[in-house]
């Protein structure tokens, strides 16, 4: 009975393992939630991602309000660059809401680390125009 209790619980722990892959499992957790972000339409979050600069502000644009997220879809998954940078591409399909314009945008988005534990996005969320 000893060695079954241990057999399982050998077992159970060993199945925990990364759902992300060679993907750092941090890094997986926040791209997804940055492409839940722009699904959802909460654009002005998108610069949450960014890593904080205490001399330089985040300037969120005031006309995020007129875009609509339609589609948000990877183009290609993230991608080593280095160890402790990734990169990832994303289409995203929108509507200006004033206009009802369909338009279509290519991000790509670097993810970066100084400890593998905290990511943030390198570059600037997309422009919507």
């Amino acid at each position: 009975m000893r060695y079954l209790l241990l057999l399982i619980a050998l077992l159970t722990t060993a199945c925990q393992t990364n759902r992300f892959g060679e993907v750092p499992e941090q890094l997986g957790y926040r791209a997804l939630a940055f492409g839940d972000v722009v699904r959802w339409g909460a654009l002005e979050k998108m610069y949450v991602f960014g890593k904080p600069d205490a001399d330089e502000p985040v300037k969120i644009p005031k006309d995020l309000h007129n875009v609509r997220v339609t589609s948000y879809e990877l183009a290609q998954g993230l991608t080593k660059i280095k160890p402790m940078r990734w990169k990832q591409t994303a289409v995203i399909d929108y509507v200006l809401t004033d206009q009802q314009v369909v338009r279509q945008l290519i991000d790509h988005q670097f993810w970066v680390s100084d400890d593998g534990k905290i990511w943030y996005r390198e570059n600037p969320p997309p422009q919507f125009h």
